[in-house]
């Protein structure tokens, strides 16, 4: 009997120890952006960052990303051509589920934000996921603000 039980704790132990699968995840953010740039002089621009996404997409319907809404916020600064900046997004998912991520800016190009982003937690079914990756944010060529992510996220 109690060899018996030992080996069912091993076995539950064993399970809850193995590896989480990731996922590779991409969508697109549509919503809107309220960015104030603040000019000090020409080369050094404060900016403060004010987006609110009103839903992501993806071609896959079982991406985490998809539905979450929400809004971001942050500041950046222009110097010399140098790009520097970081914030945070507080989403929520059709579910209820909230997830609260981080981002950095590295890099502005024809207009857009490019960077890296990261889980910081969550709740609901962003309760211990974790990963993160790379964005492109800005106006498209239609006029639409869309953030374009790339990454990779383990779901418990």
């Amino acid at each position: 009997m109690t060899k018996t039980i030992f080996k069912g704790f091993l076995a539950a132990g064993l399970l809850a120890a193995a590896p989480l699968a990731a996922m590779e995840v991409t969508g697109t953010g549509h919503g809107t952006s309220d960015n104030q740039p603040m000019p000090l002089t020409e080369d050094i621009v404060a900016v403060q960052v004010a987006s609110t996404y009103e839903r992501f997409d993806s071609d896959d319907p079982d991406n985490p990303l998809v539905g979450l809404s929400g809004p971001c916020w942050g500041s950046m600064l222009m110097n010399a051509g140098a790009v520097s900046g970081s914030g945070l997004c507080r989403y929520s998912d059709e579910d209820g589920g909230e997830a609260v991520l981080s981002w950095t800016a590295e890099a502005v190009e024809n207009g857009r934000t490019q960077g890296s982003w990261e889980v910081v937690g969550g709740t609901g079914s962003w309760e211990g996921v974790t990963g993160g990756g790379s964005f492109d944010a800005g106006t498209d060529d239609a006029g639409a603000y869309t953030n374009n992510v790339i990454g990779e996220l383990t779901m418990p």
